[in-house]
C-alpha cells in the first residue's frame, strides 16, 4: 500500500457517485473515474469534502425522491 504522505493522488468517483482518492501512480481501477489533477493526499481529501457532501450512492438518492 501506498503512504498517504508520499507521491501524487487523484481523487476518483465511481458510476454510483462514491469519491475516493487513488494513488496518481497507479491505473484507475475499472469502474472509476478521476476528477482532477493529482495533488497531495491531504488537499485531496479536503477536495473531497467538498465535492462528496451526500455518501448516498446516487441508486439510493434516486430511490429515495
Amino acid at each position: 500500500m501506498t503512504s498517504p504522505d508520499v507521491g501524487l493522488w487523484l481523487c476518483v468517483v465511481n458510476t454510483e457517485g462514491r469519491w475516493s482518492v487513488w494513488p496518481a501512480d497507479l491505473p484507475v481501477p475499472q469502474g472509476w473515474t478521476a476528477k482532477g489533477a493529482a495533488a497531495r493526499h491531504e488537499d485531496c481529501l479536503a477536495d473531497l469534502e467538498t465535492r462528496w457532501s451526500d455518501p448516498r450512492p446516487i441508486a439510493l438518492k434516486e430511490a429515495m425522491a
